[in-house]
């Protein structure tokens, strides 16, 4: 039995910018919510208490302005002027970073090198000192050219997006009232997850 699941609840909200009505699911998860094991009494108890915490999170979230619990399917958008809204607020984009990656080439390449001595060469010295001096010149190429070879789509992207984040900041100083969603909390319901 599939205990993988989305909290999703049904709103409405009167679009900022042009005034239309639209519909949207919210949406929070995957969660794991209980096990097969659990009597139908004990998962029911489970599910009516994750949906207590589900509603508390997403009124947080809407209160403070923020979307860390939930997201909303397809988009957050008004589907007829296509504007965003400000009660789903859109992040500033990051800066890629590739720290992690060259960290775990440079710990893997030497690790690799001394799995190598280890198994052919486990008495001599030589050995390890030219398999680890390859290694770290071997993992220092590897991430200095990944890091070219990607900086210039990442600059394009990250320009992109700071535009797109500037034109949202634009739209969200014209707009004079800020509406929030109607949620319908006595619709919510527990999606198996496919």
């Amino acid at each position: 039995m599939n205990n993988m699941y989305y909290y999703e609840v049904p709103f409405e909200v009167k679009c900022e910018k042009c005034g239309k009505k639209y519909h949207g699911i919210i949406k929070r998860g995957p969660l794991q919510i209980g096990g097969s094991v659990l009597s139908t009494g004990l998962q029911a108890g489970v599910n009516s208490a994750e949906m207590k915490l589900s509603k508390k999170l997403i009124e947080g979230d809407l209160e403070n302005g923020t979307h860390k619990y939930f997201s909303v399917e397809k988009s957050a958008k008004c589907p007829h002027c296509d504007s965003m809204q400000s009660w789903y607020p859109l992040n500033p984009p990051a800066k890629p970073s590739h720290i992690g990656v060259y960290i775990i080439t440079l710990i893997t390449f030497p690790l690799l090198a001394m799995l190598i001595w280890a198994i052919f060469f486990f008495d001599d010295v030589i050995p390890f000192a030219i398999l680890m001096s390859l290694a770290v010149i071997l993992a220092l190429f590897v991430s200095i050219r990944s890091s070219k070879k990607h900086k210039e789509e990442e600059k394009e992207l990250f320009k992109k997006l700071t535009k797109e984040y500037e034109n949202y900041l634009s739209d969200m100083e014209k707009i004079k009232d800020h509406n929030k969603p109607e949620i319908n909390f006595k619709e919510a319901k527990h999606i198996p997850l496919k």
